[in-house]
């Protein structure tokens, strides 16, 4: 199925995105990274408002062209991009505090919530193939909270855990409200995602005076490269989760697993690029979650 190669795409592309950004978080402050990352972001979408009328019907068929909306509907996108940079912030800050592959492991938590919710809400319908699915996921995601404790991170006291479970819970209410948007109210894909980032853009000029100081635009395109790409990827794995939440016979509970293949990417780059501790007992939760994932796709 289309959705199901769309979720996994849009794991990899995160997990890229979650890599860059470990990286950019090294000399940058977590607010300045969350306020670039959503300037950029707008950035990137609004030249699309304003292509010629001969071309919006090519850029429709690809997908690029965000429909004019309405302010009601602007409104009602309002909370999810409010969301998604309380979630930045979140989870940010647990990234910088914490090893990537254990906020990574944490932030993997969110297909449970975000399945329960789904049948408990929208009704959604698993065999029994995908809860043994996400059990098992479930499974090596405590898995990696026991790997936590040997680093010595207490996942039940420490801050940077619990602001990584808070970033993973309103993401969780974030992809419901995604499904709300797109499937039930049937709002335009390009406009949602270039709305939302206009949005996000001015939200977070909230910051500036919290960041104003330390806002350096020349260093972003030399030594801190790493803070544009995150925009884009961030972006570019936006437009394909979107476009497969939006797809004919889309679950959000699957989708949620599907995304959570970003623990892979996120997992081979810190081992190479980060020598992080106790690679073969997380490589054993890898393999947990692999197990979860096929077995929530082949049902």
């Amino acid at each position: 199925m289309t959705w199901i190669a769309l979720g996994l795409l849009a794991g990899l592309v995160l997990g890229t995105y979650d890599f860059l950004t470990k990286l950019a978080l090294k000399e940058k402050t977590v607010l300045e990274v969350v306020f670039w990352c959503s300037i950029l972001g707008a950035t990137i979408w609004v030249p699309f408002f304003h292509f010629p009328a001969g071309h919006t019907e090519s850029l429709r068929g690809l997908g690029f062209y965000p429909s004019p909306l309405t302010k009601t509907e602007q409104f009602v996108l309002l909370p999810k991009s409010v969301m998604m940079v309380v979630t930045w912030i979140l989870s940010y800050y647990s990234v910088k505090a914490l090893p990537l592959s254990i906020s990574a492991g944490v932030r993997a938590s969110g297909p449970l919530w975000t399945a329960l919710a789904a049948v408990i809400l929208l009704a959604e319908q698993l065999t029994w193939w995908q809860w043994l699915g996400l059990a098992v996921s479930m499974g090596s995601y405590y898995l990696f909270s026991l790997i936590g404790k040997k680093e010595g991170i207490n996942f039940n006291k420490n801050g940077w855990v619990l602001c990584m479970l808070a970033a993973t819970l309103l993401s969780s209410a974030n992809a419901l409200y995604d499904k709300h948007i797109l499937a039930t109210l049937h709002m335009d894909l390009a406009a949602v995602q270039a709305y939302s980032a206009v949005q996000r853009g001015a939200i977070a000029a909230l910051l500036l005076p919290w960041v104003f100081r330390e806002l350096e635009l020349a260093s972003l395109f030399k030594r801190n490269w790493a803070v544009p790409a995150i925009a884009f990827a961030y972006v570019l794995a936006e437009f394909i989760y979107l476009t497969s939440v939006q797809s004919e016979g889309a679950l959000i509970s699957v989708i949620s697993v599907l995304r959570r293949t970003n623990l892979v990417m996120v997992f081979a780059l810190s081992a190479m690029f980060f020598k992080e501790n106790f690679i073969k007992q997380k490589t054993v939760a890898i393999v947990g979650v692999l197990v979860g994932i096929a077995l929530t796709i082949l049902h």
